[in-house]
């Protein structure tokens, strides 16, 4: 039974870590279930020329929360719905927070506090001196990452996988996102909007007003 601390990525007690030998998840804190079916896609990734990497998997509410409230601050880069960075500095509370949200996660609303979601690239598509940017960029037509793109569209299904943010909702395309659909159906299953907000409600930061209000109203689709 998923509980309330899990979804809300607040207990990670029953996620694993793991190593594989291949270095493809290095050391990873997440789901026993989502971990086994992630070496398989590896294998055969790596069968078909690519050497996949995990960039990021399970994140706390904290961590999330950190990343969210850093943006507000000006602490790291926003980007704009064309992906380029984009000053905020001058704009409303509420502004600050809808152009954030397009592409961080409300903490509290992210599929990565279930330990069931992986941010992956291939390594060796990665030209020698370019910094790994996770964008949907990457991934267009005659950019380095297209022919991964290509393959996790073949592959993902055989493995229990599922890109769940395909960008033709609120949320903009992650091709670099993947899920592993059965057990994160379990937390989802779970998932309570009302506890999320009382915890949400407890943190006073100037855009938790906007971030509750808009996640009453979409937070489906935020969960994807």
């Amino acid at each position: 039974m998923v509980t309330r601390e899990q979804y809300l990525g607040l207990d990670d007690s029953k996620l694993v870590n793991f190593k594989d030998a291949s270095n493809c998840m290095s050391i990873l804190n997440a789901d026993r279930d989502a971990v086994k079916a992630l070496a398989l896609l590896c294998e055969d990734a790596y069968e078909h020329g690519f050497e996949l990497r995990v960039a990021s998997a399970y994140r706390s509410f904290y961590k999330q929360f950190k990343i969210f409230d850093d943006k507000f601050k000006g602490k790291r880069v926003v980007l704009d719905a064309d992906e380029k960075p984009i000053d905020i500095s001058n704009l409303s509370d509420e502004e600050k927070f809808n152009e954030i949200r397009r592409f961080s996660a409300i903490p509290g609303f992210s599929r990565h506090h279930f330990g069931t979601d992986f941010d992956i690239y291939a390594i060796n598509l990665l030209p020698e001196g370019q910094s790994l940017q996770l964008t949907a960029s990457e991934y267009q037509r005659g950019s380095y990452f297209y022919p991964l793109g290509l393959y996790l569209a073949q592959s993902l299904q055989k493995f229990g996988f599922i890109r769940p943010y395909n960008g033709k909702g609120l949320i903009a395309k992650e091709p670099w996102h993947i899920s592993y659909q059965k057990k994160a159906m379990e937390f989802i299953k779970a998932f309570d909007i009302n506890e999320a907000i009382e915890y949400l409600s407890s943190f006073k930061e100037p855009w938790v007003p906007y971030a509750i209000e808009y996640a009453k109203e979409h937070y489906k689709e935020l969960l994807a």
